[in-house]
């Protein structure tokens, strides 16, 4: 998992919460991106159902929510 950080002070995620804490991110944070699925595309449902490479939803969580190190 690719972990992105830290954030800046005039990060545009800065203040919003996590969806896995409820905590906002801040100013420092290290993040990561949790893949959700394909989402309602058509076309990414399908390449998910036969097992090939699709772009999938993802939301932004603290690393260590994701299980990561900071």
């Amino acid at each position: 998992m690719r972990i992105f950080g830290p954030k800046t002070k005039d990060h545009p995620t800065i203040g919003i919460a996590c969806p896995a804490c409820g905590k906002p991110f801040a100013e420092g944070d290290y993040t990561a991106l949790i893949t959700l699925g394909p989402g309602d595309d058509l076309e990414a449902q399908e390449r998910a159902r036969q097992g090939r490479p699709y772009n999938a939803v993802a939301a932004e969580v603290h690393a260590a929510c994701a299980g990561t190190r900071e």
